[in-house]
């Protein structure tokens, strides 16, 4: 059944401008006040009901928009009741829920105290951490997770002194690491993190934007600044550790005024800009991005481009379309490709708008679901909004084409300088991507199927299985930036899904590493950047003059060099004895028992690939693990070199 027909609500009636740009895929009636997206492009919303008992509920879906749960904290309570705030994701699919328990009336509440809640992936409450002392009037006001599963709440706290702009950083087992308390410049509005690793934070007083920036370890103060403004600021940071902070001023409602601070605080510059600017964001460039209404204060959404140096590089004020004139501006951010992205909306719809980098209308949509109030970037470059409605916007995916070569030693034959194809011509080979099921979780959307024809075909083009292409940051060769599961040829090519194609990688050109791996082999990696962009480019890891990562990280064979063998287990790691060897792993497959025993699949333990585990006799598996190590030494151990 089509995932359209699935949809809860119908997408008749949605505006869209630039169709060439954006489509609707999905848009369903599901209250939100805030998204969250996992690794795999799962949403996650939050909302809370009314009512005595009121409970906040947290809701996933899939990409396509099936739901895959929704769960709620039951607040059992007469008199007290819990509301969502905000909602984040940690690198292992956890689901952080801040919000606020009130007390009183429904139609009057009164803050009580803060609380922070984490889900597992599949919907069960790991922990629930209430704090403050009993009905101290605190709240919460969003929350933020870094790569290292702690998380960073803000909201109104006690300080001992008054209820202040705080913030509480909670280890991923939901114990306090430490709380900050402001001096008392503003309520809180915003925090973020900042590419130098540390934090920043927007507050609001009557007539004054407050800024704040946090040492992210400690929780310590490293510097304060406020300002007279007629509106709520905003701040963020760059990779050198400035900060830039937006606010408009308040005899004149078209100049936004942006102000660059160094990394101790120091004015370094300070301009004003044609718009009425609420928020401030820093592309990929380093380039601030404001975002407002027009200048005069009108409705609509206007955005302006200023370079480092405060020289204004454009403005566009009519992002949102001619006719839309959004109102409720609720979030804005940047992509990966400096293009920036407002959700607002209309009174009765639901709005966000595009613009590009250079400062044109990307597009912008509307749909039948009223209001906005928070939007996620997948990293399969789709756009989730959340609000009165939950949508999915579909945007062509821009990226980078590069054609690897890659040798595998286990199924190479010398003779010919081909690799055989036994287990795709046993009908062995799956179409989906394996890697998923053996624990890789990939960077990037999801890989594709191929199809039964591309495994159908023969000769020196046919399929020998699937390997992992990774690119890596060029500056830090850990981090993987995009990933994807691609087809290996019996000559070394490695080709898109449809058999034929350089591999698509979601990722903007630029430098990278590239690195290959497969699921029984020992991955290796280019050791230098390589740039890539949108025409094919060849990496071909087959020949020796191409240099690659660490020590020894190929096998040479004759004139060509080949991917070592015999990681059954996937780990990164050769062993043939001793605790977790892939020798045993083998035996294991074959039943553990008669070593000569056979068995046909798509199994890791199949080292040579000819779709059949073999402990003894020839052409086994076994002796593959032991040539690898070099045949004489059982004890030796080759690791990938891979960092």
């Amino acid at each position: 059944m089509n995932t359209r027909t699935l949809l809860l609500c119908a997408v008749s009636g949605i505006a869209v401008s630039l169709p060439a740009q954006v489509s609707v895929d999905w848009n369903i009636s599901e209250t939100g006040y805030a998204i969250a997206l996992d690794q795999q492009n799962n949403l996650y919303t939050v909302f809370s009901t009314q009512g005595a008992g009121t409970d906040i509920i947290l809701t996933k879906r899939a990409s396509t928009g099936a739901l895959a749960w929704s769960t709620f904290f039951d607040q059992t309570s007469t008199t007290l009741h819990d509301r969502a705030t905000w909602v984040a994701t940690d690198p292992q699919g956890n689901a952080l829920v801040s919000g606020t328990v009130y007390g009183g009336s429904f139609q009057n509440p009164v803050p009580a105290n803060s609380l922070l809640m984490k889900f597992s992936p599949t919907g069960q409450m790991l922990w629930r951490q209430v704090y403050g002392s009993f009905f101290d009037g605190s709240y919460t006001r969003k929350c933020v997770v870094d790569k290292a599963g702690f998380t960073y709440v803000l909201g109104l706290g006690q300080s001992g002194t008054g209820l202040v702009t705080t913030v509480r950083k909670f280890s991923p087992s939901g114990g306090t690491v430490w709380t900050w308390f402001d001096v008392g410049i503003g309520g809180p509005q915003n925090i973020k993190f900042t590419p130098d690793s540390a934090l920043v934070i927007a507050h609001r007083g009557s007539t004054t934007d407050g800024y704040t920036k946090l040492d992210r370890t400690s929780g310590t103060t490293i510097w304060n600044y406020f300002a007279s403004s007629t509106t709520i600021g905003d701040v963020a940071g760059d990779a050198a550790g400035n900060s830039y902070l937006v606010h408009t001023m308040p005899q004149d409602q078209s100049s936004a005024v942006l102000r660059k601070v160094s990394p101790s605080g120091a004015l370094i510059w300070q301009n004003t800009y044609p718009i009425t600017a609420y928020r401030v964001e820093v592309g990929a460039d380093q380039a601030p991005v404001l975002s407002g209404y027009p200048a005069g204060g009108g409705v609509g959404a206007a955005f302006l481009k200023v370079d480092p140096a405060g020289a204004q590089l454009w403005v566009n004020n009519d992002a949102d379309g001619p006719n839309n004139g959004f109102l409720l501006h609720a979030q804005m951010m940047m992509d990966p490709y400096d293009n920036a992205y407002l959700c607002a909306g209309t009174l009765f719809a639901m709005g966000i708008c595009k613009v590009n980098s250079d400062g044109t209308t990307g597009w912008y949509v509307t749909t039948p679901s009223s209001y906005s109030n928070g939007f996620a970037l997948g990293n399969d470059h789709a756009v989730y909004v959340t609000g009165g409605g939950t949508a999915r916007l579909a945007q062509p995916v821009p990226g980078v084409l590069v054609a690897p070569r890659v040798l595998l030693d286990g199924p190479y034959v010398s003779g010919t300088g081909l690799m055989s194809d036994g287990a795709r011509a046993a009908g062995l080979l799956p179409l989906a991507d394996p890697y998923p099921a053996m624990g890789y979780v990939h960077t990037g959307p999801p890989s594709p199927s191929t199809n039964a024809s591309v495994l159908s075909v023969t000769g020196p083009n046919a399929i020998v299985d699937h390997v992992l292409v990774e690119l890596r940051d060029d500056a830090d060769n850990t981090q993987v930036l995009a990933s994807r599961t691609a087809l290996l040829q019996r000559d070394g090519d490695v080709v898109d899904v449809d058999g034929v194609s350089p591999v698509g990688i979601a990722a903007p050109a630029g430098d990278y590493f590239l690195a290959v791996r497969h699921r029984n082999h020992l991955g290796c990696m280019t050791a230098v950047p390589v740039a890539l962009n949108g025409t094919s480019t060849t990496v071909d890891l087959t020949q020796a003059g191409t240099s690659t990562y660490g020590t020894n990280a190929r096998r040479s064979v004759g004139p060509v060099m080949t991917l070592w063998c015999g990681d059954a287990t996937f780990n990164g790691q050769v062993k043939y004895a001793g605790a977790g060897n892939d020798r045993d792993a083998i035996l294991v497959r074959i039943g553990g028992l008669v070593p000569t025993n056979t068995v046909q699949g798509y199994f890791a333990e199949d080292v040579n690939l000819d779709g059949t585990v073999k402990y003894a006799g020839t052409d086994n598996d076994r002796d593959r693990v032991l040539q690898t190590l070099g045949g004489v030494v059982p004890t030796a151990v080759k690791n990938a070199q891979l960092p």
